[in-house]
């Protein structure tokens, strides 16, 4: 297993003796950034969800106000307070399906909203089937990693079952998997690895019929799919309107454009946040709580999110998800214009693509890509290149598509190249 520490790290990088001007700070960070991707070649993997420039100059403008600020004791701050409340209030109503009452949370991002889903789930069962001392969450193998890490610190056992042969999740191989001590399902809308929604309607089913908790994973997806809908897109039924889904789990650092790290965990009614809040009083200093499970939190990201869903606006973001939609069908459009490689059949902005050609593996193709420049990201079971979609893509869709036809093309007459990795994090 991968030390996460680089192999040449050594701990010998001294704090310095004498304070550094900024300007020569300045270059020292121009220096090291230099040896990341660049722009173009990365925009559509690690670069992805950023944005136009404008929203940029918003989420900074804004960040810089109050990024000092620590919104664990906004209760003693009433701006920041209402900042965070307004924000909350907006994206429990993007993800309530119409349904009233819907409450939200932030967190710092998609593995604490569900890590967050997960405990409250944990709490619920122990109040509602105590005689479970070992409890269990079924989710379909392509539910996110983050998933297991939740599992592992809560100590609630994860079942992963197979997905069907169209990437979604299986609901009888699910149904099946339910045993004494189960407490909850796990969908997503959309899966990270394949780009593909669950059946949450009958998993909702499922769940109610087995008094389950479901929480939908909905961290890609849920601020792209209302806007979708609206757009006319087919959009699987994935929110609050589906009964039995309890908790949903979506990130504003990505189809939001916030800034990193932002992320919000929805609760189908405000009862279920006493299973999500861990009230400390066994201390000095009265009792202590927190929207999630951090502690302190820079103010910025709040206040940068806020601000932004105020500059787009519904407008903006039907605008951003249709130049969105659009870019995926250039890139399908172009990718299957070329002889053995095929588009799975997905939704929203995750594009993956396989070879159906034994004389083009994916990962040659992928080993190509890399040596000229091109970051992906990628799935391995099946192997699959993975581009992750938002507006700004049209730049480089032309680009992207003479590279790939290039590189097709001299794989097919024998040329070799070292396989590329198909990844996300390590």
């Amino acid at each position: 297993m991968a030390n996460l520490l680089s192999d040449t790290f050594k701990s010998d990088y001294m704090l310095p003796k004498v304070g550094c001007s900024r300007e020569n700070i300045d270059k020292k960070l121009k220096e090291i950034l230099a040896k990341d991707p660049e722009e173009k070649y990365a925009a559509m993997a690690t670069y992805c969800h950023k944005g136009s420039q404008d929203v940029q100059d918003v989420l900074l403008q804004a960040f810089s106000k109050v990024f000092q600020k620590n919104n664990l004791i906004a209760v003693m701050m009433p701006g920041q307070k209402q900042i965070e409340e307004e924000l909350l209030s907006m994206c429990a109503n993007l993800l309530s399906g119409g349904v009233k009452g819907v409450a939200a949370n932030i967190s710092s991002g998609g593995t604490e909203s569900i890590f967050s889903g997960v405990h409250a789930a944990r709490e619920w069962a122990r109040e509602k089937k105590p005689h479970i001392t070992e409890p269990e969450f079924i989710s379909p193998y392509s539910g996110h990693a983050t998933l297991n890490k939740a599992g592992h610190y809560l100590d609630v056992k994860i079942k992963r079952v197979p997905v069907g042969k169209d990437f979604r999740g299986d609901v009888e191989a699910i149904r099946k998997a339910i045993g004494p001590n189960t407490i909850g399902l796990y969908a997503s809308a959309p899966n990270w690895p394949y780009g593909t929604y669950d059946p949450i309607r009958e998993l909702g089913q499922l769940a109610l019929e087995h008094d389950l908790w479901l929480h939908v994973d909905a961290c890609v997806g849920g601020f792209i799919a209302p806007f979708a809908k609206k757009l006319g897109y087919k959009i699987p039924e994935w929110d609050f309107s589906v009964p039995g889904v309890m908790s949903i789990s979506a990130d504003l650092h990505k189809h939001a454009y916030a800034m990193k790290p932002a992320s919000v965990i929805a609760w189908r009614s405000i009862d279920l946040l006493k299973y999500h809040y861990v009230r400390v009083t066994e201390w000095p200093t009265m009792e202590y709580a927190s929207q999630g499970f951090v502690g302190s939190r820079s103010s910025g990201p709040v206040a940068a999110a806020w601000a932004l869903l105020h500059f787009l606006g519904e407008d903006g973001y039907l605008e951003y998800t249709k130049r969105t939609m659009e870019n995926k069908r250039r890139l399908i459009e172009g990718i299957e214009k070329i002889p053995g490689l095929k588009v799975i059949d997905n939704e929203l902005s995750i594009l993956c693509y396989v070879s159906q050609d034994e004389a083009l593996p994916i990962l040659a193709i992928l080993g190509g890509m890399t040596a000229v420049g091109w970051v992906h990201f990628g799935t391995m079971e099946p192997p699959m290149i993975q581009l992750i979609l938002d507006p700004r893509a049209d730049q480089f869709i032309d680009a992207y598509l003479k590279d790939l036809a290039q590189i097709a093309a001299r794989v097919r007459a024998g040329e070799t190249f070292d396989d590329g990795e198909l990844r996300y994090a390590n």
